[in-house]
């Protein structure tokens, strides 16, 4: 693990922290966080502090392979999303508060943007933060303690939970739902030999489908008005 894993693995503790203690509905925590490691792991990169491979990024051998492999997850996360969102429910009365996304079904335009801002957002620098940051430098301290399926599967949930606690602005039930489903995008990180442009890919088609879902008002959520 290199001191820019080292040290970015502390700083992103200290911003889940803020983020659940503070500052949960802000934006600019939120949003600036995220541009915050994508903009550090740029200059680390740049300067040789940290490598592509050391973050998951590395040159997959087969491209084919990569895309395949997250679409074929994708199915496995669409088939584990009423389950995910039935868990959760059973635990937490008051459903997801998305308010935030009403702007999604006002109009194809925003919705377009929306989905852009969902794969910059979501699918490459939360990727980056939960995986290639988070769990890529937990395991290896893990490991040297646990064996590795058990350092491996602690990283994954630890990256997880850190994952739901981003996401505290949309409630306690989003939080176990995203939670699940985040655990889901660990394992495939880690079955894909921590290639994370397969997890990326798999994030952002996920979140694009439940973007156009929302917008179209298919999903169970998607009547913000009369919340109960």
């Amino acid at each position: 693990m290199t001191t820019f894993q080292q040290a970015a693995l502390v700083l992103t503790a200290v911003w889940l922290a803020v983020v659940a203690v503070r500052f949960r509905r802000s934006v600019p925590v939120l949003v600036g966080g995220l541009l915050a490691v994508g903009l550090a792991t740029a200059v680390a990169v740049a300067w040789g502090a940290v490598t592509p491979d050391d973050l998951g990024l590395g040159i997959p051998h087969s491209w084919w392979a990569t895309a395949g492999f997250a679409v074929g997850w994708l199915g496995l996360m669409l088939a584990c999303s009423p389950l995910a969102d039935w868990l959760a429910t059973r635990l937490v009365d008051r459903p997801p508060d998305l308010e935030a996304f009403r702007a999604l079904q006002q109009s194809r335009a925003k919705l377009l943007a929306g989905i852009v801002v969902a794969w910059v957002l979501g699918g490459v620098l939360e990727e980056l933060l939960v995986r290639g940051i988070v769990l890529k430098a937990a395991e290896p301290l893990l490991a040297a303690w646990l064996p590795g399926p058990a350092a491996a599967g602690i990283a994954v949930v630890a990256a997880a939970l850190g994952a739901g606690v981003a996401h505290l602005y949309q409630g306690p039930r989003a939080v176990l739902i995203i939670t699940q489903l985040s655990v889901l995008f660990g394992v495939l990180f880690v079955v894909s030999g921590y290639n994370l442009w397969a997890v990326m890919l798999c994030h952002g088609l996920y979140d694009t489908i439940a973007f156009i879902r929302f917008a179209t008002k298919k999903s169970r959520y998607a009547k913000l008005d009369g919340r109960g």
